[in-house]
């Protein structure tokens, strides 16, 4: 059971941040903020992963923990 809930909290974790990085790339026109050179867009690129990395994961550890605290409330009583 242990390795179940493990293998779905990482596919939750990995999910949300391919969310945000979905989100992140198309919400925003990016060519307003930054000057469109090669470099630039690279750079773009990674710190978008990275902060949405950082938001998925927080996410998704936020939602696996009201779901925790929602099964421990259901089978204390």
């Amino acid at each position: 059971m242990d390795i179940l809930n493990n293998v779905v909290m990482l596919i939750s974790h990995l999910i949300f941040i391919a969310i945000f990085y979905n989100l992140l790339v198309n919400l925003f026109d990016w060519s307003k903020i930054i000057k469109n050179s090669s470099e630039n867009v690279t750079r773009l690129k990674l710190f978008l992963l990275f902060i949405s990395i950082a938001v998925g994961y927080m996410t998704s550890t936020f939602i696996w923990s009201v779901i925790s605290l929602s099964q421990d409330l259901f089978f204390a009583v």
